[in-house]
C-alpha cells in the first residue's frame, strides 16, 4: 500500500465529519509547509475546532488498518492528514527536519498527536529520529504516545533503540505489555539489560519491577 493511498484513504474517511473536512480544506490553502507559522497555528487549532467531534462511525478503511489504533482521536488523525499533505513535496531529509521541528515546538497534545500517527505519514522511516527524541523525554504521556499501542517502534527502531525504549518503560513504570511487538523483538541483549537492571535494583535494596520478569520470560532459568 503506497503512502498516497494511505493519505487519500485518511482524508476520505475524515471528510465524513464536516468539521474535519473544513479543517482539511483550510490546510490546502496554507503555504510554507510544516515549518510555517500558518501551518503550526492550523495544526494546533485542531484540538479547539474538533473538541466536540468524534471519529466517523463507519468501518476503518483497509488502507489505514496497519497504522490505525483505537486510541487515536479525530484530532490526532486530522493533524496527521494535514501533516501528510504538507510533507508530500519534501525530500526525506527535509521531512525529518520538518516533523522534528513540529514535535519539538509543539505543546504536549500536539506532540502526542504527532507520535501517535507517525506510521500514517509518508515514508515512515524518515521519522525514526523524531520517535527516538520522544523516547528521551521524562514526560510520561509523551513517552507513552510513541512506546505504547504503537506499531512504529517494533517496525522501525534498530535493536539498540528498541531495547532502550523498553528499559525506559520499566524505569517510568509504563507496563511493557503495552509495547507492541515486544515478544518478537526480544533479544539476548535485551534480556541481559533487564537482568542487569534487576541486579542494580537488588543491590540498592529496591524492589525489582514485575515487568523485568515479563521481559526475560523466554529465559525462565535466569532467576530474575
Amino acid at each position: 500500500m503506497s503512502t498516497d493511498d494511505v493519505a487519500t484513504a485518511l482524508e476520505a474517511f475524515l471528510r465524513e465529519v464536516p468539521a474535519a473536512g473544513l479543517l482539511l480544506d483550510r490546510g490546502r490553502s496554507v503555504s510554507g509547509g510544516p515549518k510555517s507559522p500558518a501551518f503550526r497555528a492550523l495544526f494546533a487549532s485542531a484540538a479547539r475546532r474538533l473538541a466536540d467531534q468524534v471519529l466517523p462511525s463507519g468501518p476503518i478503511p483497509a488502507a489505514l488498518i496497519p497504522a490505525f489504533r483505537p486510541h487515536q482521536s479525530l484530532v490526532d488523525l486530522v493533524r496527521a492528514a494535514l501533516l501528510a499533505r504538507a510533507l508530500e513535496p519534501l525530500a526525506d531529509s527535509a521531512r525529518t527536519d520538518a516533523v522534528l521541528g513540529l514535535f519539538e515546538r509543539g505543546e504536549l497534545g500536539e506532540q502526542e498527536s504527532v507520535l501517535r500517527t507517525l506510521e500514517l505519514l509518508p515514508q515512515p522511516d524518515a521519522y525514526v529520529e523524531v520517535a527516538k527524541a520522544a523516547c528521551r523525554t521524562n514526560a510520561r504521556s509523551v513517552f507513552e504516545a510513541i512506546a505504547c499501542e504503537s506499531p512504529f517502534p517494533a517496525r522501525r527502531f534498530a535493536e539498540a533503540s528498541f531495547n532502550q525504549m523498553v528499559l525506559k518503560a520499566v524505569f517510568l513504570g509504563v507496563p511493557v505489555t503495552r509495547i507492541e511487538g515486544l515478544a518478537a523483538r526480544r533479544t539476548p541483549e535485551l534480556v541481559r539489560m533487564a537482568l542487569d537492571y534487576a541486579s542494580e535494583r537488588r543491590a540498592a535494596g529496591r524492589v525489582v519491577p514485575e515487568d523485568i520478569a515479563r521481559i526475560v520470560q523466554s529465559n525462565p532459568s535466569s532467576g530474575a
